[in-house]
């Protein structure tokens, strides 16, 4: 049987960036999922981009980890939004806080690649995958885990990292409150003539919202929201069509656009779990929360779990505490929840708020971002948030080490 202090289920971004940060401060980690990870690292597994606020990219600097995921990072300078096609529109400008940009665009394939590099070959973490949990029984201090392969492992933590749909989380009893928006996201890369600048632009309509945000190399990537129905029909059209409507959105700004061939679509809804821990269990990421796309904090909220519950257990492990215990765990659920919660909602107001045609909220609505827009301290307020620098923050959001 094999003891390791922790077994984190999923290989996604988040289970991997948090096996390595606990690896480096001595953690014995292992990591299991059904996904053959090294197989997963082409180009076509996954198209999305994720928007790194600042203070979760001072954390993944702090850690080492930028070396590997950011090489190929674009900075965001500001961010322009608009309602539809009102001429009103928000302008979020770094130079107006002065100390670094909004946030940076990284594609998942670039942060995938690092981050399966830098685990790999870890002294502290053991990858078992392809393989899947097929047993699991609490004792007093620790969990025994018996895989498909028949391997089995003693841990003092069982981390469910397992994204959205997380079995584990069905498992340990935890219930979801979930809603659907009615609403597919379509993402794509896209390349244009002239530079963005490093300028992301959120564009709402009453179908939803569109992203365009800023790539290397005159690239953007797309998230488009639209009705299921409209938006199975859209990703059904061939190149030229797709081209075609997708400039009806896009607008011509920066010049010529034209869509780098590969898309995906996901549909769109929200959940939060009623509970993060069960005993000698906790959630994570996407398996805890999951949100709209619309301000691009999925990812940002799942970094700032692990900067939270790194922290915790680091601080329990050198003590010689017992990093399973209740009372660990429920210090990160007090650190993290109402912060997740609060985040998830206001992306759930914004988006019933701006996909309306009620002439009277449409007025009201353009009013209010006019409004905003002549108020400089407001904005301020609106762009540490988005940062992630507010609040009280782990050490690793502040640059220290643990």
């Amino acid at each position: 049987m094999t003891k390791v202090d922790l077994l984190i289920s999923g290989s996604g971004v988040v289970g991997m960036t948090l096996a390595y940060a606990l690896a480096q401060q001595g953690l014995k980690v292992i990591i299991v999922d059904a996904l053959d990870v090294e197989a997963s690292m082409g180009d076509e597994f996954d198209g999305r981009s994720y928007a790194i606020s600042y203070a979760p990219f001072v954390m993944l600097n702090t850690i080492g980890l930028w070396d590997k995921i950011g090489g190929e990072s674009q900075p965001i300078n500001e961010i322009h939004v608009t309602d539809g096609e009102s001429p009103v529109f928000l302008h979020f400008d770094q130079a107006e806080l002065g100390d670094g940009p909004l946030g940076y665009m990284v594609e998942v394939r670039h942060i995938r690649a690092g981050l399966f590099d830098a685990i790999k070959n870890h002294k502290n973490i053991t990858l078992c995958a392809p393989d899947t949990i097929s047993h699991t029984k609490n004792y007093p201090g620790h969990v025994d885990v018996t895989l498909k392969s028949g391997m089995t492992i003693k841990t003092t933590l069982l981390i469910g990292a397992e994204g959205r749909n997380s079995k584990l989380r069905q498992q340990n009893d935890i219930k979801i409150r979930s809603w659907d928006y009615n609403q597919t996201g379509i993402v794509t890369t896209v390349e244009h003539d002239l530079d963005h600048q490093g300028i992301a632009h959120e564009k709402f309509f009453a179908s939803g919202p569109f992203a365009i945000l800023p790539l290397q190399n005159n690239r953007s990537s797309i998230v488009w929201c639209e009705p299921p129905d409209r938006a199975i029909t859209i990703m059904r059209l061939p190149e030229r069509s797709f081209n075609a409507e997708l400039k009806k959105k896009f607008g011509s700004f920066l010049g010529d656009v034209k869509s780098l061939g590969l898309r995906w679509s996901h549909p769109l809804n929200m959940q939060l779990a009623d509970n993060y821990t069960a005993e000698r269990f906790c959630l994570i990421g996407d398996a805890a929360h999951g949100i709209h796309p619309i301000a691009g904090q999925g990812f940002n909220l799942g970094l700032r779990d692990i900067a939270a519950l790194s922290e915790v257990l680091v601080d329990a492990h050198r003590l010689g505490g017992d990093i399973g215990s209740d009372l660990v765990l429920q210090r990160y659920v007090h650190w993290r929840r109402t912060d997740n919660n609060i985040l998830a909602l206001a992306t759930d107001g914004l988006n019933r708020l701006f996909s309306n045609e009620n002439p009277i909220v449409t007025f009201a609505r353009r009013a209010g971002v006019s409004a905003v827009e002549k108020m400089p301290t407001v904005k301020k307020f609106f762009m540490q948030h988005a940062r992630g620098s507010t609040g009280k923050l782990p050490k690793l959001l502040r640059g220290q080490h643990l």
